[in-house]
């Protein structure tokens, strides 16, 4: 059973992925042996069919149902609900959130983590006192290769403090990062691989230990938080600050606060009469953009980081600029956009804000006479771009300028971009700006970007 909820999840994955007709018929006939191979007296699944159940065994049967439904394969609910009584079983009536290997036995971190993994799935939230509890325990766990590796436990920690969010998932995430890349070997013919080290490494061998450290340092580029995906708002945090202007210093008024959010619309908010605004953020990326836009200004945009929210709020500031002639701003309220191919592979830890919206990205912007030569002969294009990675292109009316859209911080946040063009290519009257994702050393096209600006200059 180990083998077939793996296999599953491999050909679901691949199915969700392709939409291939030829998979569905294989997935649907393997999530329907996964629920007839359910033990129907003490429930759950183990080594062989109808077996007395595990919790280890447990947790690849649930991610295998949950990518084949995700896929648009109809799954038994009552394989759900039977997973649900498992973890009960198997848990503490005064410690819900630690997890046994079978009823009766001592909660261990890798039966833990693989139970509140599985609980995610179920649509268990992170402020649930149980999740709480869990992520306490794993993270007080850390990865540690030194002191013996654990990969099993190791995915199963990364799957579940990533979703979980927050500094536990941050401490997580550095620790198992460096003890697999220290660890990685880079010779001969072992190359690429990890030695089959610790325990149970030594059953499934080199390739069962490379494929699940593999596995384990994708976790954030292959899945995102539960959040994103089931579309729920939880507010974690607010987010408060005051909006001036950049001219007299005073405070301004009315202006809209934006976050934007996947498959959902943009949590908002306004400025009052002393330029103060709070907005209440739902769980987010660990970088996200934040963009505030007034009538007669040229709008802002602000890199945040999640971890201010840890605390329960962050300040954000906006000091925005009075329209000017040499400013143009492309969308008047900047919203987050994101192109690729929404499969995000690399060195970015690229835990993007939105979905992406295809590999194009064309905006119309007015100019008069006045903003060309001989008043402006220089041009460029600025904005704040996240998890780029390739030099992707860039085009004024039609044209690719020489510039390309190459570079942003490489720790997954927003930062400034800016790119010089020939201003001849501007022209009275419409114009238009273009970006094309492409894709370089492999599949890495997907990034984001917001509050594009052309600046003009002598």
């Amino acid at each position: 059973m180990y083998s077939h909820g793996i296999a599953t999840i491999a050909l679901a994955e691949a199915y969700g992925m392709t939409g291939d007709e030829a998979l569905a018929w294989s997935v649907k006939q393997a999530t329907d042996f996964i629920y007839r191979a359910r033990n129907t007296h003490v429930g759950g699944w183990r080594y062989e069919p109808r077996e007395d159940g595990d919790t280890s065994v447990l947790g690849w049967q649930v991610m295998a149902l949950r990518s084949a439904e995700r896929a648009g394969i109809e799954v038994s609910p009552e394989s759900y609900a039977m997973a649900r009584r498992w973890l009960e079983k198997v848990s503490r009536p005064r410690h819900r959130g630690l997890y046994a290997y079978q009823p009766g036995k001592r909660p261990t971190p890798a039966m833990t983590a693989e139970g509140m993994f599985t609980q995610q799935l179920l649509g268990h939230r992170p402020t649930e006192s149980r999740m709480r509890e869990s992520a306490e325990f794993v993270s007080a766990n850390l990865p540690d290769w030194d002191k013996g590796p654990n990969t099993y436990y190791w995915y199963y920690g990364t799957l579940a403090m990533f979703q979980h969010g927050g500094h536990q998932w941050r401490r997580w995430n550095t620790a198992v990062v460096d003890s697999l890349l220290e660890h990685q070997r880079d010779d001969g013919e072992a190359d690429g691989s990890w030695d089959p080290d610790g325990q149970w490494a030594s059953i499934g061998g080199r390739v069962y230990q490379t494929a699940i450290c593999a596995l384990t340092l994708e976790v954030y580029y292959r899945y995102l938080p539960q959040f994103m995906i089931d579309g729920v708002q939880e507010e974690v945090g607010t987010i408060r600050g005051v909006v001036t202007d950049a001219w007299t210093g005073g405070p301004l008024d009315g202006a809209t606060i934006r976050l934007d959010l996947p498959d959902q619309p943009p949590a908002t908010t306004t400025s009052d009469s002393e330029g103060n605004y709070v907005l209440f953020a739902p769980r987010v990326p660990d970088f996200f953009a934040l963009s505030a836009a007034r009538d007669g200004y040229v709008p802002g945009a602000a890199n945040v980081s999640a971890e201010n929210l840890d605390d329960g709020s962050v300040t954000v500031d906006f000091t925005l600029q009075p329209e000017r002639s040499d400013v143009v701003a492309i969308e008047a309220s900047p919203d987050v956009h994101h192109l690729g191919n929404d499969r995000f592979e690399g060195s970015v830890n690229s835990q993007f804000q939105k979905e992406s919206e295809g590999d194009r990205f064309l905006a119309e912007f007015e100019l008069t006479a006045e903003q060309l030569a001989p008043n402006y002969a220089e041009a460029e294009i600025r904005m704040l771009t996240k998890g780029v990675q390739c030099p992707h292109e860039i085009r004024i009316n039609g044209t690719e300028i020489d510039a390309t859209l190459d570079r942003s911080p490489r720790d997954g946040s927003f930062g400034e971009y800016t790119g010089s063009f020939d201003a001849n290519l501007l022209h009275p009257g419409t114009n238009t700006i273009e970006f094309r994702a492409i894709s370089c050393s492999g599949d890495l096209d997907d990034f984001e970007f917001i509050n594009i600006r052309i600046g003009l200059g002598h």
